[in-house]
């Protein structure tokens, strides 16, 4: 078995609720860190934890999208790189953003 290194991984859930009367779906990305001893295992980890996490009293429903990224510094410092996703997508940085980030509330997305 390989020496285990930092991985941080990404799970998706959605929640149905109802605010002011009407239902509300939200989509939650959650991106954990766990040490692990290769991809798979990370995968494992991680799926393991996107199930305790949908088991909790939230209830959310983990919809079938885990992925891992390998963190290769040891130790973990302020600006360390965690996580990243690069898509190839036809369009603009606006559309993009609007695609992507739509409907979100948390977060800080606008930073001029």
């Amino acid at each position: 078995m390989s020496k285990a290194q930092w991985y941080s991984v990404r799970s998706v859930f959605r929640f149905d609720n109802v605010e002011d009367g009407k239902p509300v779906t939200m989509f939650e990305e959650r991106v954990v860190i766990l040490r692990a001893s290769n991809d798979d295992d990370a995968l494992t980890k991680g799926r393991d934890e996107a199930h305790r996490y949908a088991a909790s009293d939230l209830r959310p429903k983990m919809l079938d999208h885990v992925v891992a990224f390998a963190i290769w510094e040891e130790a973990l410092k302020e600006g360390e790189e965690v996580w990243s996703c690069l898509r190839e997508l036809k369009m603009s940085d606006a559309e993009f953003l609007d695609h992507v980030y739509a409907g979100e509330r948390l977060g800080l997305r606008h930073i001029e």
